[in-house]
């Protein structure tokens, strides 16, 4: 199980390394971070996807509610939310085996960021769910390159 916590801090230099040391020293295990402006001049938005149930989240939240220059947290697990990631995916493709590719990305989402003769990128935004299901279906036609970004997380309410 994992839960998304969002936090809201004033800028300044360290907000994340007390974040994540914080959360190394509290035994959380990380599976995602992703950090970045805030529509609120002077204000970072971080999301953190950590393992754990809901008293591992709770405990997180109280964490971080305590750490100096802390605006807001929230538990958006459990309040709902919308979450996706970011995916570029390069490939090179064997001769005859390009349309076979564009068919198989045509089962996700997608749009094609750079088409050269040898290589295409495609750019892809979604649940991480379905971006690792992709990944995993076109492994095969030669893929060169792939990165994936950590959560980007609104709460719903």
């Amino acid at each position: 199980m994992q839960r998304t916590i969002g936090v809201v801090t004033e800028n300044g230099r360290g907000a994340l390394s007390r974040i994540s040391g914080l959360m190394d020293r509290r035994g959380f295990q990380v599976k995602g971070v992703t950090a970045g402006e805030t529509q609120r001049s002077g204000h970072s938005r971080f999301t953190l996807v950590i393992g754990g149930d809901d008293r591992k989240a709770g405990q997180a939240v109280r964490q971080i509610r305590k750490m100096v220059g802390t605006v807001t947290v929230e538990d958006l697990t459990a309040s709902g939310c919308v979450e996706r990631c970011m995916m570029l995916l390069k490939f090179s493709p064997a001769p005859g085996q390009r349309e076979a590719l564009f068919n198989a990305m045509n089962a996700f989402p997608h749009s094609v960021s750079e088409d050269r003769s040898h290589s295409v990128i495609f750019e892809m935004m979604g649940p991480a769910e379905q971006l690792d299901a992709c990944l995993e279906s076109v492994r095969g036609f030669g893929l060169v390159e792939a990165v994936k970004s950590g959560p980007l997380a609104l709460g719903t309410d």
